[in-house]
């Protein structure tokens, strides 16, 4: 049974310190079904992207890894923890992310989701990302590769204020 969120919990989120690479790669190693490794969390941090934790009561439900440049910021990676998944947390955490990206001075919000991800695509819509294109063969799968949709948001930065 997948534990519920209560309304006297509250979704913290923080970033990604090295100290925690071990649990985020413990919530990506369940929770998805072709994890990053530890050394890809690692190395994003290493480049100074925005690496994102959401936590409950301490506890890491989430994460998510963004990189920002050139006025566009793009979500390379958003796993939330399998036994918290279909409770709001993955559209809180993005939507801490669009903020995040519009702090960063982004006008564009990127990012690649599974033809298959019926679920995430309809989050994305939900939150107003559009479809812009099709990457052929992006994800692996078990016995072959599967398309990404590529989704984007204008965020309303405006640089000229």
């Amino acid at each position: 049974m997948t534990p519920l969120i209560t309304t006297s919990d509250t979704i913290n989120f923080r970033s990604i310190q090295d100290t925690d690479l071990e649990q985020v790669n413990a919530v990506e190693q369940r929770s998805a079904e072709h994890p990053w490794r530890k050394a890809h969390f690692a190395d994003s941090l290493k480049s100074g992207y925005i690496c994102e934790l959401a936590e409950i009561n301490g506890t890491p439900v989430g994460h998510c890894v963004m990189m920002a440049a050139a006025g566009e910021a793009s979500i390379l990676i958003l796993t939330i923890d399998k036994l918290h998944q279909r409770q709001g947390i993955g559209r809180q955490l993005l939507q801490h992310m669009t903020q995040k990206a519009t702090q960063s001075n982004c006008n564009t919000l990127l990012l690649e989701v599974r033809k298959s991800n019926n679920k995430a695509f309809n989050l994305y819509l939900h939150e107003g990302f559009s479809e812009i294109g099709i990457r052929k063969n992006y994800y692996p799968m078990g016995n072959g590769w599967e398309d990404a949709i590529v989704m984007a948001m204008e965020l309303g930065y405006d640089d000229f204020n």
